[in-house]
Formats: structure tokens, sequence, C-alpha cells
């Protein structure tokens, strides 16, 4: 165990169990080698940072700057994918900064009861995330101009409840495929759809979501998806995209297994 060292401090990446049989990657953020430190029956894996560079000085410094923060975050997540890949983990959220080991322990067991409640839910299972789009609308056919004021506002209107009808039918349909997908899953979670300048993408996003799946309903799950998607495609003119398996990032700290409620979350 590091006692503490003022010249560094300890980054916590997260929990695996300490029975293993785990595989630690080579390296974590700017290149530090990982270890574990023990707690109770898990392992939190952790790498020795330089206090100067990466200290909670340098976090209220710098924790704002997308420049300084997307390096640490994406070596963060690097470490908690390739532990994934092997068996379970249950991810820590940035900035996970300790003065020493006994620090970090001291910090995680006062939340104890509320880290084994999470472990008990994520153990076995991973998250996947799921993103829908709509595809290209065909365009609209040209119309004369109106003859008439009457017939001008009459055009309106009928747009109007086509486009209410159209949002009608898109919401049910994301709805239908929301619980399809979270049926089967331990838990679920709806999130704001990201913006385009987030995505990078002309199209807005209309459904982001995530579930909790075991391992061994991976399979089933991705088929669905893939259903749902073809539905989706041929019938509602949106298309579906799933990416994992994760680090169950959405799922620390989640209360019990449950289906989200979808109102106001979808655009």
């Amino acid at each position: 165990m590091n006692a503490a060292d003022p010249t560094t401090v300890i980054h916590a990446y997260g929990l695996v169990p300490g029975d293993g049989p785990f595989v630690l990657p080579d390296r974590g953020i700017a290149g530090s080698k990982v270890r574990t430190v023990a707690f109770h029956d898990l392992e939190i894996v952790v790498s020795d940072l330089p206090a100067e560079s990466f200290g909670e000085t340098a976090w209220a410094e710098h924790g704002e700057d997308t420049r300084w923060v997307t390096p640490v975050a994406a070596a963060h997540h690097e470490v908690l994918q390739q532990l994934v890949e092997h068996g379970d983990v249950l991810p820590l959220q940035l900035p996970g900064i300790y003065p020493s080991d006994e620090a970090l322990i001291a910090a995680l067991e006062s939340s104890r009861a509320r880290l084994q409640h999470a472990w008990q839910l994520l153990a076995g299972r991973v998250e996947w995330s799921l993103q829908i789009f709509p595809t290209s609308a065909p365009a609209a056919p040209e119309q004369p101009a109106p003859r008439s004021g009457r017939e001008y506002l009459e055009r309106r209107r009928s747009q109007q409840d086509a486009r209410d009808t159209e949002r009608g039918r898109r919401e049910a349909a994301l709805t239908q495929t929301h619980e399809a997908l979270a049926h089967g899953a331990a838990a679920s979670v709806v999130r704001a759809p990201l913006d385009p300048a987030v995505t990078g993408r002309d199209e807005p996003m209309l459904l982001n979501s995530a579930y909790l799946v075991a391992r061994d309903e991976e399979q089933r799950f991705l088929g669905l998806a893939e259903e749902l998607h073809d539905h989706l495609v041929a019938a509602a003119g949106m298309r579906v995209e799933v990416t994992g398996p994760w680090p169950a990032y959405s799922f620390v700290g989640a209360e019990e297994p449950h289906d989200d409620d979808l109102t106001g979350m979808m655009s």
C-alpha cells in the first residue's frame, strides 16, 4: 500500500473482482503504470500520477478546459474498456484523485453500502447504448401557389395536421422500441438527445438510451435491436445505432432496474 507522497496522487479508475481473473492494462493516464489496491473482496484499479500535473490544483485550473480533460478522460475510459472486455468492472467517475491508498480506501469505505448495491446490479452485466436518428425524408412535392387566402390557410392547417400525425407516429415507434429493449434488460435509462454540434451530424438525434444487459443475453439483445432497426427503417423512417459493450457508466448509483419514462426526452 502506497503511503502519502506529496509529489504523487492516486487516480482511481474502477473496481474489479478480487478473486479475478482480470487483465490489467499496460498503461493508464499519461502512460502511467496500472496497479490494484485491495478493498474487501474487490480490487481498486489505480495509477500513481504526478501531483503537479494531475492533483487537485491541476483539476481546479484545467477541469473546464476540454483540451486538457479530453485526453485524461479518454485514457480513463480506455483502462475501463480494456477491463470490461475481460470481466466485471464498476467504473468510478472523474476526477478520482486521492493523496494516498489509505485516503482512497477511506473514501470508498464511507460509500461501501452504495458500492455494494451497485456491484450487485452491475455484476455479470454490461452497458449497451442506443441512438435513433431519422433517415433522409423524401422531398415534398412542389405545389402550385394558393389561389386565395382561404386556400392558403387550409393548406397550412393540412400541413400542420400532417406534421402532428407524423410526430405522434414517430413518438409511438420510439416508445415501443425502447420498451421492447428495456423489457429484457436489467435496467435502462433514457438520456437527453445529444445536440448536432456534439454528434457532428445534420440529422437530429431522436432517442438516446442505454441498457444494462447480462453478458449471456447480449446476442439476444443485439438480435432484437437489429429487428427493431429493420422495422423502423421500413415503417417509420428512422434507424437504430447500437454501440457497446461499455463499462456501465449510466448505471453506477442506479437504485433498481426500471423502465424509463420517455416523456419530454425525445426530439
